[in-house]
């Protein structure tokens, strides 16, 4: 396993005077929580020809996917505390990448490097890269990803994307801490960042530009985290505000690790914390598919049965032990139910606003869909929902339209034969009656005693002989 995150706090004695003037605000109970840990180191230019470049980063991978399993919890938000313990919420996110080791050559559980296609001007060949490799890739070499129907990213090359928008989320240099939301960022900061993006990934935009907007709401979504982590490593309750002020983690700008604290222990944000806290002892059903994106683990199943997989199928999936049980009673209930729908019914398999899941759990929040992942939203389920129902009836339309043509083909088969057989029977029937004009006038003339002209006899004769 690749060494844990780390974070560092430096003192910061004698920097009082030239920070912004804050009202120290009275310390408050917080919910318990094991601080994480994470060290800033440098990237070594491992490729060939990656030359001296080097870059710093925060080594926090697997954060962007984290980010976006809590995001599939409607009531959840981000800035608020609801991770137990850093150690087991770490462990986690680096224990379900299955990746291939560049030294090893069988797979296995290593989330150092991931197997994708690289486009190295305009030539594309596979290649084993690191989130230290991707950061570093000399110009003009960008990974290719793919994308499934709902325009989700998958494959391989998804879960390092994840960890590349793990550490450029996370990059509180980039993107400052002293901001209450995502949305009150500086929307200049985000543009450079998605620049950023597509240096290193290759992919065409969409129409409506969905993929962009789902990138920068994944960096959010990852700043977010981040820098709820960073609070309760470094800030200590049994510490003054000065002290507090001191404990400033290295990297970060003292006016706004100083703004940072005091809006965390504003009487609202802790109002935030408490009512996620709640939010969260609501959730019925316990997720058991790890880092692992779910747009990943459908992609997977889709390949390994080679058909399509519904939402239905996915949350028995992800909601079973190893061992077949389900996490819990709420789980078991809904997941047989789903399956029983589904026994009856194959076509509430297909992924709709009346599929399986749907029926079972009840319609969908505002905003999100359940069982796809980050990223679909009803009003594209219903659009495809919509979709699915157009082409059923389109498909009956043709298929009558075939048994028409058919009926019709056999009409003018039949038409046919029948000018046929009426053809060649008035041919015999003309046949006949010229062969016994010839005769007739062969008769008359030997009765008469008298011979025919050669040329009129010729005549007579091929009139005879027209076939």
């Amino acid at each position: 396993m690749p060494r844990k995150p780390r974070y560092s706090s430096i003192p910061d004695a004698g920097t009082a005077d030239k920070t912004q003037n804050i009202i120290a605000p009275t310390s408050g109970k917080n919910t318990s929580f094991r601080p994480p840990r994470i060290e800033t180191r440098v990237a070594p230019a491992t490729q060939k020809d990656a030359g001296d470049a080097t870059a710093h980063f925060t080594e926090t991978e697997n954060v962007a996917e984290h980010a976006q399993i809590s995001s599939e919890d409607g009531d959840y938000d981000p800035e608020a505390d609801e991770v137990g313990s850093w150690d087991d919420f770490v462990d986690n996110l680096y224990a379900e990448e299955e990746t291939v080791s560049r030294n090893k050559p069988y797979k296995g559980k290593d989330t150092d490097y991931w197997t994708v296609v690289v486009s190295d001007g305009g030539v594309t060949r596979t290649m084993n890269l690191s989130v230290r490799e991707a950061i570093v890739l000399p110009p003009g070499r960008q990974i290719i990803l793919e994308f499934n129907t709902e325009m989700q990213v998958i494959g391989q090359a998804a879960g390092l994307l994840s960890g590349f928008l793990g550490n450029l989320g996370a990059d509180f240099q980039h993107f400052p801490i002293n901001e209450e939301s995502w949305k009150t960022m500086d929307k200049a900061l985000k543009e450079h960042a998605y620049e950023t993006i597509k240096r290193t990934f290759l992919y065409e935009e969409d129409d409506r530009g969905k993929r962009k907007k789902v990138m920068i709401q994944r960096l959010g979504k990852i700043w977010k985290e981040a820098r709820n982590h960073l609070y309760h490593k470094c800030y200590d309750e049994e510490l003054s505000w000065e002290d507090n002020l001191k404990k400033k983690p290295s990297g970060i700008n003292v006016q706004q690790w100083r703004w940072f604290v005091s809006y965390r222990l504003k009487e609202s944000t802790k109002e935030k914390c408490r009512q996620n806290a709640v939010n969260r002892s609501k959730q019925l059903y316990t997720h058991t598919g790890g880092s692992k994106t779910t747009a990943r683990l459908r992609d997977e199943e889709e390949k390994k049965q080679q058909r399509r997989i519904g939402r239905g199928e996915i949350f028995i999936m992800t909601h079973k032990k190893r061992n077949g049980s389900y996490m819990n009673d709420a789980a078991r209930v809904a997941g047989e139910a789903i399956a029983n729908i589904e026994s009856q019914d194959g076509s509430s398999k297909e992924i709709s606003l009346t599929d399986s899941l749907a029926q079972v759990l009840g319609k969908e929040h505002s905003g999100r869909v359940r069982g796809l992942g980050f990223g679909p939203c009803p009003t594209e389920l219903i659009h495809n929902t919509t979709q699915q129902s157009n082409s059923g009836v389109q498909i009956e339309e043709y298929q009558r339209e075939i048994v028409e043509l058919k009926a019709t083909a056999a009409e003018q088969k039949a038409e046919i034969t029948e000018l046929k057989a009426a053809a060649a029977k008035n041919k015999a029937e003309e046949m006949e009656k010229r062969q016994t004009l010839v005769n007739l006038v062969k008769y008359m003339l030997q009765q008469q005693g008298d011979t025919l002209p050669p040329e009129i006899d010729a005549q007579l004769k091929s009139l005879g002989n027209v076939a």
